[in-house]
């Protein structure tokens, strides 16, 4: 069925007026964005990465908490009483001063306290370079994902640049008479499509900048670096396969760390209820001062004492709560037991990831090649009336499919890169952690 000038003419006009030609040049900051920046910033403004140090410091309170089982005390006290009669200076009103020192000389309880405070810091230590490491990977993670919608924005634009130059080569072919109205409906059409993909890849591109945002507390408005490095360690980095590497990444991730540690402290004070088998033994000595001389006619008096405490039976309650304990010590030590064993799942799971996205990202490459070559070859058959409209629409359909394709296939191989990264225990930024080269973890 033919189409009337008129109906061309009407969707022309709607397309151009709802959906004009959008562009890169949106506002834009002066300052080029890198991933090292983005990661700083994060690290800076993100209130999950400022949370890690505060709960290490409530740590170090309760280590210094314990500690002060160790540690004398110093108490000081005062009377003053107000009586009906006379005292024997004159006075209705008596007064009096103490000063104790108190010193613990055996308390077997404070050690498994102490010792849990301690592998309790260590635990919220690690625990904080963990959360800071999620902080950084989900940032980059990000990072990546702007790059990827800014490209497949920059590739919905060029095909509605080559949409609307077919249409305009359509329109005057079919003005003179060398192409059927059908062939300019189609062109429409195909501007039409190329135009809502315009639209839609500048939404999902402005979502991914928010999110970006988000993680780094500041809102960021581009242009973002592209991280050549991290690129081309994922085309041809990896780590190999050995128990030396699993060791390695053991050792170096925090998460790991953290358990060992939280097992520790569950031990410590699972140990704690036995300790209380043992009496305890604490000094005091006292100054009181007594401005009224009594009978005896001294302002001071001196006192010291030693005290034992022994509790011989206690209803059961340490048992309890050593049978409570052991069994949380126990849990805990089956999470760490866990979490061990799934480093060297993680480690193959990123290898096989990786492995796969390379191929893909490969294969990727291929197909775009040979979609070019062919949305190309297809626009100068058409010109010399040797395709149709609906080839030379399908050709550039193809085209801009396979760059998407290749883009998505780069970001799965990026983030499969950085998962590698992140089971081995380093950073996202393709450099050492801990002391340990790049070489020597990365395998070509």
């Amino acid at each position: 069925m033919r189409r009337t000038p008129a109906l061309r003419w009407f969707l022309v006009t709607l397309l151009s007026c709802v959906i004009p030609l959008p562009l890169a040049g949106e506002a834009r900051a002066d300052g080029a964005l890198t991933l090292e920046d983005a990661i700083k910033m994060a690290l800076t403004n993100n209130e999950r990465a400022l949370q890690a140090p505060l709960r290490v410091e409530a740590a170090e309170g309760q280590v210094e908490r314990a500690r002060a089982a160790f540690l004398p005390s110093l108490t000081t006290s005062g009377t003053a009483t107000l009586s009906a009669r006379e005292n024997a200076a004159g006075s209705l009103l008596t007064t009096g001063a103490a000063v104790t020192v108190s010193q613990p000389l055996l308390s077997p309880t404070a050690f498994p306290l102490y010792a849990q405070a301690r592998h309790t810091r260590e635990a919220e230590k690690w625990g904080a370079v963990q959360d800071r490491r999620l902080v950084a990977f989900d940032t980059a993670r990000s990072f990546l994902v702007v790059l990827t919608s800014e490209r497949l924005f920059d590739v919905a634009q060029r095909r509605l640049e080559r949409a609307r130059a077919n249409q305009a080569n359509t329109v005057a072919r079919t003005e003179a008479q060398l192409a059927s109205s059908n062939d300019a409906t189609r062109s429409l059409i195909e501007v039409a499509s190329a135009s809502r993909e315009v639209v839609r890849t500048r939404g999902s591109m402005q979502q991914a900048y928010l999110n970006l945002g988000f993680l780094v507390g500041k809102p960021v408005n581009g242009p973002l670096v592209t991280p050549e490095r991290t690129t081309r360690a994922a085309r041809t980095g990896g780590a190999r396969r050995s128990e030396d590497v699993v060791r390695r990444a053991q050792q170096r991730r925090p998460d790991l760390r953290a358990a060992e540690e939280r097992t520790a402290a569950l031990q410590s004070s699972a140990e704690e209820p036995l300790y209380r088998l043992a009496p305890t033994l604490g000094a005091a000595g006292q100054l009181r001062v007594n401005p009224v001389p009594g009978q005896f006619g001294r302002v001071y008096d001196l006192t010291a004492q030693v005290t034992l405490n022994w509790t011989i039976y206690d209803a059961g309650v340490r048992y309890a709560d050593r049978r409570t304990r052991l069994a949380q010590a126990q849990s805990q030590e089956l999470v760490e037991r866990q979490l061990r064993r799934s480093v060297a799942v993680d480690l193959e799971l990123a290898r096989t990831a990786l492995r796969a996205a390379r191929e893909a990202y490969l294969i990727a490459e291929q197909a775009v090649e040979a979609a070019r070559a062919n949305s190309s070859e297809t626009e100068i058959l058409y010109q010399q009336g040797l395709a149709r409209a609906i080839e030379l629409v399908d050709a550039n359909a193809s085209r801009y499919e396979a760059e998407v394709n290749l883009e998505t296939a780069r970001l799965a191989m990026e983030q499969a890169y950085l998962e590698l990264r992140f089971a081995l225990g380093l950073d996202p930024l393709d450099e050492p952690a801990s002391g340990t080269t790049a070489s020597q973890e990365n395998n070509p």
